[in-house]
């Protein structure tokens, strides 16, 4: 059972989530930030004692691309009367107070390629946290990008720090239709900042910690990310459910399915590194 309890209690931290205002059309007509991402950062931070406040450049309605509602997590976010309407009433991020706020994460998605590094006030509340002792600065996949264009005293603040986001290698591989349009790729943008950007191979779970940043590679990152914010403002993160076998089974049928269609060297590592966790030796073998 799926709960969002964000009563207040001794010792609350309070998060700031960030999220693209940049879709439209459940990414049809413009990208938007990727749902599965915010929920399951939104479930950490409430499971472990975190009030969570969700904000976007703009306020207001926010559009995620398309997503399987009907699944278990995200069904009871838009089910649950503490939930249903977050989305629908985010804060504008200059309405938003940065002392109020013991960290921020920062969403991805392809939307927040285009709006989240040039708005003026979340650069505010972000080099607000950065000033601030025993905050946290954190991200996700694209949500990186929110730290690009931020200065302290002339120099950037990525500058010299060990940073992680969406790598060309994944952009490519997936070729978004809108990759062409981006202002930037995430990885060479970090890298332009002066950071020592890492990563790990594509889709695989690669969380960075390098003094007030916490960054995720990709969306297979969000959870580990998210109890890293947890566990640095000094709150061990409640034990979660891990994938079960019969989930990655159900994956991997999947991935079986379209292999046909599609080779990358990286791609059958990681189909080969999942059939050995689910003990299929022999298939493991085939690809690699």
């Amino acid at each position: 059972m799926i709960t969002f309890a964000q009563s207040a209690s001794k010792n609350q931290k309070n998060v700031l989530i960030i999220v693209s205002s940049y879709g439209k059309d459940n990414g049809k007509t413009r990208p938007g930030f990727e749902f599965e991402e915010f929920v399951d950062a939104y479930n950490i931070f409430t499971s472990n004692n975190s009030k969570v406040t969700v904000a976007s450049p703009k306020g207001g309605s926010v559009v995620a691309d398309k997503f399987d509602a009907t699944k278990e997590k995200n069904n009871a976010f838009f089910t649950n009367k503490n939930t249903a309407s977050i989305l629908s009433q985010t804060v504008a991020t200059s309405q938003v107070d940065a002392d109020d706020y013991d960290a921020i994460y920062i969403i991805g998605g392809k939307g927040a390629m285009f709006d989240v590094p040039y708005d003026p006030s979340l650069q505010d509340i972000i080099l607000n946290l950065y000033n601030r002792k025993g905050t946290v600065l954190a991200s996700v996949c694209h949500g990186t990008s929110a730290f690009i264009n931020v200065k302290h005293q002339n120099n950037y603040i990525l500058d010299n720090e060990r940073i992680t986001g969406f790598s060309n290698e994944e952009e490519k591989i997936f070729k978004s239709k809108w990759i062409d349009e981006f202002p930037f790729l995430l990885e060479d943008a970090v890298k332009s900042r002066g950071a020592k950007y890492q990563k790990s191979s594509f889709m695989l779970e690669n969380v960075v910690i390098s003094g007030k940043f916490i960054t995720g590679q990709n969306p297979a990152s969000t959870k580990v990310s998210a109890e890293a914010v947890v566990n640095a403002l000094g709150v061990k993160p409640v034990q979660r459910a891990k994938d079960s076998k019969e989930k990655l089974e159900k994956g991997m049928r999947l991935i079986t399915f379209g292999k046909p269609y599609f080779f990358n060297e990286n791609f059958q590592l990681l189909v080969a590194k999942t059939q050995l966790n689910l003990q299929n030796t022999e298939q493991a073998k085939k690809n690699t």
